[in-house]
């Protein structure tokens, strides 16, 4: 049964700064190629890697959604099908600012205290799950987010 969608966001990772610099490894790549310094198969292999690195970016999103029974997240291509967090899982759900390398960078990150999903910025929600376990969620619309998930909790109490 398909549940009434309050909140819609999909992010990709399109930051310019990102982009510039898979360019600018390849580039330097070529570059020692042509001076000799690097082997055809050395270069092949490292553009190769830049390559897969390049195609995961291009293909990689976080959709996040909230539904009448719950939020969803789903980093695309590592999750198949959205994670659903019921909202009697969570005790609080608040906008917070955030560094991404305090996880170890953007992309799905697990910490001792939690789960981050991040691919862009440094603003988000975290929510407090009720197992003490705190989730957050990167979004560029994070008052939006929060005030879903409290109209939607709203109408299940």
């Amino acid at each position: 049964m398909e549940t009434e969608v309050h909140f819609r966001e999909t992010q990709r990772f399109d930051q310019p700064w990102l982009w510039g610099l898979l360019a600018l490894r390849t580039f330097a790549d070529l570059v020692a190629l042509v001076r000799g310094k690097r082997s055809l198969g050395e270069t092949v292999r490292r553009l190769a890697a830049v390559g897969a690195a390049a195609l995961f970016f291009r293909v990689a999103r976080l959709d996040t959604e909230v539904r009448d029974d719950g939020l969803y997240v789903k980093f695309a291509p590592l999750h198949r099908s959205a994670k659903r967090v019921p909202f009697a899982d969570l005790a609080d759900v608040q906008e917070t600012g955030y560094s991404p390398l305090r996880y170890g960078g953007w992309g799905l990150r697990w910490t001792p205290s939690g789960t981050a999903y991040t691919v862009r910025g440094n603003s988000g929600v975290r929510f407090e799950r009720t197992g003490g376990k705190s989730l957050v969620v990167g979004s560029s619309r994070p008052d939006e987010l929060v005030a879903a998930v409290q109209e939607a909790t709203e109408r299940t109490v």
